[in-house]
């Protein structure tokens, strides 16, 4: 994954925006961006309080922001464009998100995130420089796990559901509580079988 920003001489555009690497084609990687919420809700640094569609590419939520310790509340509008999404905030430092897909020659494509602020005068961002979105970097990082994590596990009967059903709705620190949990109870199983197998193995010499 890489990262960049921008910011021209003159203050009118300020961006900054990473490139994720997938494992998905192009077609797709195009298709997932279908889902705003979930694009949203796999930002870590995003404690959501509620999220709500409005209808017709529309959609409002408040969430804690954790990489500036914020409360963001907006609504968004969304303008899709062949593989490129396009959030606009209604509320806020930042004026859009864009997710574009970019096709690579090897058959996969990578999914470009950038969040721009030029919306609001170069005078404006200095003055409120605390509200500045830092979650963007781990942002691109959850996507990348994300989209590496439903390849590898997507062929598991009830993955799909759970991911969708259980684990997007929850709030990050549920997430990794979650994730421990499941952790311990493999190893626990891993060392039930490990006994299991050596008293088996003792029996049946013992049986001999």
């Amino acid at each position: 994954m890489t990262e960049s920003s921008s910011q021209d001489n003159q203050g009118d555009t300020d961006s900054a925006w990473v490139a994720i690497e997938t494992p998905f084609d192009a077609k797709w990687l195009s298709g997932f961006l279908d889902d705003v919420e979930r694009l949203f809700r796999i930002n870590s640094l995003l404690v959501f309080e509620n999220w709500q569609s409005l209808g017709n590419g529309e959609y409002q939520f408040e969430a804690n922001n954790l990489s500036n310790e914020k409360t963001v509340k907006t609504r968004l509008k969304t303008v899709r464009e062949g593989d490129t999404l396009t959030v606009t905030y209604s509320e806020g430092l930042k004026t859009t998100t864009t997710f574009r897909v970019e096709p690579k020659p090897d058959g996969t494509a990578d999914l470009i995130v950038t969040d721009d602020y030029s919306g609001t005068s170069a005078d404006e961002r200095k003055a409120r420089i605390d509200e500045v979105d830092k979650s963007l970097v781990q942002w691109g990082r959850d996507l990348h796990l994300y989209l590496l994590m439903w390849k590898k596990w997507g062929w598991v009967p009830g993955w799909k559901w759970y991911m969708c059903r259980v684990w997007q709705p929850m709030r990050p620190m549920a997430r990794r509580i979650c994730y421990m949990l499941m952790m311990i109870t493999m190893l626990e199983f891993i060392a039930f079988l490990m006994v299991f197998t050596i008293f088996w193995l003792e029996l049946d010499k013992y049986l001999e």
